[in-house]
């Protein structure tokens, strides 16, 4: 059973998907997240190439 901070991690990363998807910037995400762009971007920018690798099995 995942705890409560892999679910929230889980959570973080569904909405910076959907955020980036919408077309939001990494500075809109990293302020946001109380973060800068570039440190947003170095956590969640592989987040969409993730999700793509998980849709193709």
């Amino acid at each position: 059973m995942a705890g409560v901070p892999d679910l929230a991690g889980q959570l973080v990363r569904a909405a910076v998907l959907a955020d980036r998807r919408a077309g939001a910037s990494w500075e809109q995400i990293g302020a946001g997240l109380g973060v800068s762009a570039e440190a947003a971007r170095s956590r969640f920018g592989r987040t969409r190439s993730v999700a793509r690798a998980g849709r193709s099995g």
